[in-house]
């Protein structure tokens, strides 16, 4: 992908929700800052992960005033010391190379025996949350006494890309805007919900197209991809593990040695799994990949400290993460077909995503499309290693903004592509701004049914919708909607 970031070209209606959007709120609400009430990232793996994703760019200033850049972001530290091994920073001028630590305090420098540590001598750039900065000034220091310079993050000041802390957000309610929203013409309304769509979309564009410049087009897609796959709740396990495993060195292997590091890294090849398993072709899987993995364990297993936690509670079967890494192997195993459509689109966006979607309809997996787990009875009936929600969520979330990079016109397509499942956050989305439908107001369920719909009501709430205790009454957002 040559193309830079600014050059992407949107129909102009995402202009207009960006201006509306600054007019409301303008002090918080600009282009490039997330609503106030978004806290951060709610663990050091989170912020890492975004970090290594290049969400936050790669020119800074240090707390004591250095101009920074980083050149290389390196690679994932699988074993004991600093997070990122291989990096190399530019420092006023001043080219480094060596390590990276990411905390989400400043202090955890000390309270986690770094500054004691032969393992981080090589640390050339401690990144930290400027939230976590006291009237105390806290130095990064090597058990050699040599100064790490610090990066000190203000989140507040980078766009929000990923999902917001819901589990704060009151109960949904009947907001004020109800009304004016409800009043809008049709003409104008739809106008509101495709601006707000196409202002979302552009902000997944500017975020892949972010990664891409850094890692290039096929880990961006590959990281994505994968991320999409985790669904709700193992998102960012899986995002992480396609970070600890660039593709381009995967694709260097056979099939199975691949596979086989794919879930070695997640930490699946173990003897629990093969004992509980009383399914012969499952224990001969685990065998296959356990061949396979033995003498790549000692350096890419994670420690404990590093470890991926896969959120199970809730989960269906069939969204298993075990199932999710092999739809994730399938698809390395197929990437050339899959490079060879996405990245020389079809100038006929019809036909282009119908090959997409043929492409994602083939793929298969022996064991797979018959297991929903590693300990589970084989199904009789052949399974699709990506069910409709999660390809639509793939389609939606990734695809399309990767599509209209270069092609705007893959817009009216998307306009096309149904909702997803509706989850609690679009369901709170839909009652705070059209209350419940029924007879006399079927505006939100209207919405909810396309996934362009279910984006921009999404939208309008994170951005509009005030979470305190003022019941509405200070958002100016209700009586700006006569401007629009």
């Amino acid at each position: 992908m040559n193309q830079s970031v600014a050059a992407i070209s949107y129909p102009d209606t995402d202009q207009r929700y960006r201006l509306f959007r600054e007019n409301v709120f303008p002090a918080s609400l600009g282009e490039d800052s997330p609503s106030a009430n978004y806290s951060g990232p709610e663990s050091e793996l989170e912020m890492q992960a975004r970090w290594f994703a290049g969400e936050f760019g790669r020119r800074f200033t240090s707390t004591d005033g250095k101009k920074i850049e980083i050149v290389q972001f390196g690679h994932w530290n699988h074993s004991a010391g600093p997070d990122f091994t291989e990096i190399a920073v530019r420092i006023d001028g001043r080219k480094l190379t060596g390590t990276l630590e990411v905390d989400l305090d400043a202090r955890s420098w000390e309270s986690h025996g770094h500054s004691t540590s032969p393992g981080f001598e090589n640390v050339v750039l401690h990144v930290f949350l400027s939230s976590s900065l006291t009237e105390n000034r806290f130095f990064s220091r090597t058990a050699e006494h040599r100064e790490v310079t610090q990066l000190a993050l203000d989140w507040t000041a980078f766009d929000d890309w990923g999902p917001r802390p819901w589990n704060h957000l009151p109960e949904a309610r009947l907001g004020r805007c109800a009304t004016p929203l409800r009043d809008m013409s049709t003409n104008k309304l739809e106008t509101l919900i495709t601006a707000a769509a196409q202002y979302r979309l552009q902000k997944k564009t500017r975020r892949l197209s972010a990664i891409a410049d850094i890692h290039g087009p096929d880990e961006a897609l590959y990281q994505v991809i994968a991320e999409a796959l985790g669904y709700r709740y193992n998102k960012l396990p899986m995002r992480v593990l396609a970070q600890r495993l660039p593709l381009k060195s995967l694709l260097n292997l056979k099939p199975i040695k691949r596979e086989a590091l794919l879930f070695g890294v997640a930490t699946y090849i173990d003897l629990d799994h093969f004992t509980d398993s009383q399914d012969p072709q499952t224990r001969r899987y685990l065998k296959e990949l356990w061949h396979n993995w033995w003498n790549k364990r000692a350096q890419l297993e994670p420690g404990d400290e590093r470890r991926l936690h896969w959120h199970l509670a809730g989960i269906r079967p069939l969204n298993h993460p075990q199932r999710r890494l092999g739809a994730l192997t399938s698809m390395t195993n197929n990437w050339p077909a899959f490079r060879k459509i996405i990245q020389h689109p079809d100038q006929n966006p019809e036909s282009g995503i119908k090959k997409l979607k043929a492409y994602f309809s083939s793929l298969e997996h022996p064991y797979w499309n018959h297991h929903y787990t590693l300990r589970s009875k084989p199904s009789d009936t052949s399974m699709a290693l990506i069910g409709r929600d999660r390809l639509q969520d793939i389609f939606g979330n990734v695809i399309f903004p990767w599509l209209m990079i270069e092609n705007p016109n893959y817009w009216d397509q998307y306009t096309r592509l149904p909702g997803s499942q509706v989850n609690e956050k679009l369901r709170r989305a839909s009652l705070r701004l059209f209350g419940k439908p029924d007879k006399a107001n079927l505006q939100s369920g209207k919405w909810a049914k396309s996934f362009y719909g279910q984006q921009a009501l999404l939208q309008i709430y994170t951005d509009f919708c005030l979470e305190d205790s003022t019941e509405c009454e200070t958002c100016p957002f209700p009586e700006q909607l006569s401007q629009w």
